[in-house]
C-alpha cells in the first residue's frame, strides 16, 4: 500500500503581515551584519527616482495605437462588406442582362 504524502506540505503556506514582516526585517539584518561590499542605505535614505521605467505613457500611446488600427479595421471591413454587397448585384444584373441578350438573339 503506497503512502500518500500530507498534501499541505506540497501547498504554498499562508504568512501573516506581521510575520512576513519579521522575516523580511530579520533577512535584511543579516545583510547588513554580513560584510558585503559596498554601502547599504536604508529605505529611508533612498529617494525614488522618476521615470526609471517611463511614466507609462509609451504603453498608453501603445494602448491607444491598437483601439485606433481596431476602430481602422472595423471601417474597413464595413466598407468591404458594403462593396461586396454593390458587387454581388453588380453581377446578378450583369448576368441578367447576358440572358436577356442571349434570348433576343
Amino acid at each position: 500500500m503506497k503512502s500518500r504524502r500530507n498534501k499541505s506540505s506540497s501547498r504554498a503556506r499562508k504568512i501573516s503581515a506581521s510575520a512576513l514582516r519579521k522575516l523580511v526585517l530579520s533577512e535584511a539584518k543579516k545583510l547588513q551584519e554580513s560584510n558585503l561590499p559596498g554601502n547599504i542605505d536604508s529605505v529611508e535614505d533612498i529617494e525614488a527616482e522618476e521615470d526609471v521605467w517611463g511614466s507609462g505613457e509609451a504603453l498608453e500611446l501603445d494602448i491607444d495605437y491598437i483601439k485606433a488600427l481596431k476602430i481602422q479595421e472595423t471601417k474597413l471591413n464595413d466598407q468591404h462588406k458594403k462593396l461586396v454587397r454593390r458587387m454581388r448585384k453588380l453581377q446578378e444584373r450583369k448576368a441578367q442582362l447576358r440572358k436577356k441578350i442571349i434570348k433576343n438573339i
